[in-house]
């Protein structure tokens, strides 16, 4: 099958990142892959490059490739993860709280508050996914009791009840996010009733309050909406630490769906990512110095040649026009997988 490639460097500094989109123009299909994402700091600029891309063409992204977890090449690609996490864990609660606020929407809007945070905590709690009779059984509780409440107390019996009465499902660790998911019940809720009020999306609201309130208890660098783009990508790791590190922890936790805030941590509900691990068979020294070793077997190899290459330096959405060219047979290079 032959296969026309499309190889973007991104310029990550100090760290290695490229995508690659492989296409079979004839059957009319493609294949997508992100190799490495460099340094942590480096994840929304690696986002903002492909993020266009992969939406212009409709293409979804099918593979991270994570070549050795040195911090310079798998930081960015932990970034990635960790903000895809946030969202997911934004998007579960917010779900929720929709839902919960729906159910309410002919009572007041103490009583929308009210059932909007039981959602909210029980989620957080991990009451998720398969819960939702438990959280509306919850709701039919509080709902009676917040007639006539201000917003902070309508809230405040929400949460309360919701701590009490989950039950926390063995295969389902709760989403801990410290004391801030008392703020999370509370001004999501309230912003799914005024989004009820005012005839809006509850759930796209909660979300907003929600995704910002869980990114204020994360570092800068991973302040960025994935747009769920990386949820259900599939993970290949083909090395191993060069330098000690923390790394291969940090991304493992990463590629499963969990991570540290400064609060607590939290586990992503239904993160659908495989992992792969491949290992490499390593190159001799004399390979490695660029010299060929008669008495060793040729390495296995994927051959492709390179027409076209762009370079993207961070600025705008575009990368930099710059194109090298070589004739067809002029060069042939090797990716040892």
């Amino acid at each position: 099958m032959a296969l026309q490639l499309t190889i973007h460097t991104i310029d990550a500094e100090q760290g290695e990142s490229a995508f690659v989109v492989a296409a079979d123009v004839a059957a009319g299909r493609h294949r997508t892959i992100l190799i490495d994402g460099g340094l942590l700091g480096y994840a929304e600029t690696v986002h903002n490059f492909i993020d266009p891309i992969l939406r212009g063409y409709g293409y979804t992204l099918d593979h991270i490739l994570v070549s050795h977890y040195d911090k310079d090449h798998s930081g960015g690609v932990i970034g990635l993860l960790n903000a895809n996490n946030m969202r997911v864990v934004s998007e579960a609660i917010s779900n929720a709280v929709a839902n919960a606020a729906r159910w309410a929407a002919a009572g007041t809007r103490s009583q929308q508050i009210a059932c909007g945070a039981v959602a909210a905590s029980a989620t957080i709690l991990g009451a998720c996914g398969l819960n939702v009779n438990q959280i509306l059984t919850m709701c039919q509780v509080v709902f009676p009791r917040t007639v006539g409440k201000t917003d902070d107390e309508a809230a405040k019996i929400g949460f309360n009840y919701a701590l009490e009465h989950t039950n926390r499902p063995q295969s389902f660790p709760a989403l801990q996010v410290g004391e801030n998911g008392r703020r999370i019940a509370k001004i999501s809720s309230v912003a799914a009733a005024i989004a009820i009020a005012s005839g809006n999306n509850p759930a796209t609201a909660a979300f907003g309050a929600i995704f910002l309130l869980i990114a204020r208890t994360l570092p800068n660098q991973l302040r960025l909406d994935t747009g769920d783009r990386f949820c259900n990508v599939h993970l290949i790791d083909i090395g191993q630490s060069i330098w000690p590190s923390q790394c291969a922890d940090i991304y493992a936790d990463a590629a499963i769906g969990q991570y540290i805030t400064k609060a607590n941590r939290i586990i992503a509900p239904g993160v659908n990512r495989s992992r792969t691990m491949q290992v490499v068979r390593e190159r001799n020294s004399l390979e490695q110095r660029g010299r060929s070793d008669p008495h060793s077997p040729p390495s296995p190899a994927r051959f492709c040649r390179a027409i076209n290459s762009w370079v993207w330096q961070g600025r705008g959405n575009n990368p930099v026009q710059t194109v090298w060219r070589r004739k067809a047979g002029s060069c042939t290079h090797s990716l040892e997988l």
